[in-house]
């Protein structure tokens, strides 16, 4: 019993230099950020469609965005419901997906603190609302 004490008074507290939910929010943001990347790259296939649409509207009297879009509806179904539908939903889910897991990790930041380590995640979902709400009009 005697021994058994000493032992615990010799005890110290263990020191962690680095924790590990430090790195598992370090790389859950790093692929946040990569995903966030490759959502604005294939984003910009319909951003793109929606500016040649506006130049069209622009440029060629008596037509609308909205005739335009019609008009793209009807000739590309598949194509104008994949790059103006699917792609959007699929990256505002990925997204989400990407920021709770950040919000998950880091237990509760400070909202400036999260604000930088989502800023990309939210504009990507911005714009992916954005072309939705273009494509539905």
């Amino acid at each position: 019993m005697q021994n058994f004490e000493n032992k615990l008074i010799q005890m110290t507290k263990p020191e962690v230099s680095q924790l590990k939910h430090q790195d598992m929010l370090a790389n859950a943001i790093s692929k946040a950020k990569d995903k966030s990347v490759v959502s604005w790259w294939w984003l910009c296939i319909p951003l793109y469609m929606i500016a040649t649409l506006l130049m069209k509207t622009f440029f060629i009297p008596g037509t609308t965005l909205i005739s335009n879009i019609y008009a793209l509806k009807g000739k590309e179904r598949y194509s104008s419901v994949l790059f103006f539908m699917v792609i959007p939903i699929v990256f505002i889910i990925i997204n989400v997906i990407s920021i709770r897991r950040i919000y998950l990790l880091s237990g509760s930041p400070k909202s400036i603190y999260f604000i930088r380590a989502i800023w990309f995640n939210a504009l990507i979902i911005i714009l992916s609302m954005l072309v939705l709400i273009i494509y539905s009009l």
